[in-house]
């Protein structure tokens, strides 16, 4: 039998995993007659099928031993290997200890390593990062720049919700630095309602962990607070917000490819290189992140969701 499989490799964050759809997408559009299936986290795996319509496998089942102990590969694993016509990781750089393993397991696949993260002192988006890796595959190339162009135009076609939602609010993110004060979000929230909107609070599980419990009562008191359980329950609310404002974050990332009018608050991270993928995004950036006011932000997500 020939090989009919595309494994595309992801190790990152949910913000990067998004980042990473154009080029499952383009994959998907480009060979039509494959599979194309991510190997990542089971979470990410699950919303890459509910999101996308492509095929996931859990990174937990034993591909970790292609890190260094590729004789102990899971059987699953190698079959999987030895079905791929093309592999494309995110985990290694060419020449890399974990290319020679997959090589040896599966040297009918052509192997492509790509990346979103630009290099150093390089201040291009991640997208055209994403690009720039894919320069020696000149189909693949196209076949991304077209889904990115169409991501621009209508976000990734996701269907909205059959009746209007709250404006989603999501204070945390992956580090302290990159959060706009939870005074500020509240009093944006105070705001919405004082306009005659409903406005929704989302914490996930690194806001649950790390602020302490009086913040997380606070935001309680001041808007419905929803804490979804996964990826899907995350997104799932998203397509039903009319809005949504955040900080530079996965969450942040997965509203504005979802299509929906999507504000993100910038402070240390430069949104020339990190600004969502999406057809309806706004960015804002304060150098400090405070010295953005409350009426500023306010007034953008107002001219942005009308």
């Amino acid at each position: 039998m020939h090989p009919r499989s595309l494994l595309i490799f992801h190790a990152g964050a949910l913000g990067d995993f998004v980042l990473s759809w154009p080029l499952g997408l383009a994959l998907g559009r480009l060979y039509p007659q494959s599979r194309v299936i991510f190997v990542t986290q089971r979470q990410k795996g699950a919303l890459a099928e509910r999101v996308l319509r492509l095929e996931s496998t859990d990174v937990e089942l034993g591909w970790h031993h292609l890190f260094g102990d590729a004789a102990n590969l899971p059987e699953l694993c190698r079959r999987r290997l030895e079905d791929a016509r093309g592999i494309f990781t995110f985990v290694a750089k060419a020449a890399e200890p974990w290319i020679d393993a997959v090589a040896v397991l599966a040297p009918q696949a052509r192997i492509v390593p790509v990346d979103v993260l630009p290099q150093q002192n390089q201040a291009i988006h991640a997208s055209q990062r994403l690009l720039e890796t894919l320069a020696e595959h000149p189909a693949e190339r196209a076949a991304v720049r077209q889904i990115l162009a169409s991501i621009a135009a209508q976000g990734v076609g996701v269907a909205p919700s059959s009746s209007p939602g709250p404006i989603i609010l999501h204070p945390g993110s992956g580090s302290p630095e990159k959060c706009w004060p939870i005074e500020s979000y509240l009093r944006l929230a105070d705001a919405i309602h004082a306009g005659g909107r409903k406005c929704t609070f989302i914490l996930g599980e690194v806001e649950l962990e790390r602020w302490p419990s009086q913040t997380i009562h606070r935001i309680e008191a001041a808007a419905q607070t929803n804490r979804p359980q996964s990826y899907v329950e995350l997104f799932e609310q998203l397509r039903a917000a009319t809005a949504f404002v955040g900080n530079d974050s996965g969450p942040g990332h997965l509203a504005a490819i979802t299509g929906i009018p999507t504000l993100i608050l910038f402070g240390p991270t430069d949104p020339a290189v990190w600004k969502p993928l999406g057809s309806w995004v706004t960015a804002r950036r304060g150098r400090p992140l405070a010295a953005l006011s409350v009426q500023e932000i306010y007034s953008s997500l107002i001219e942005l969701a009308g």
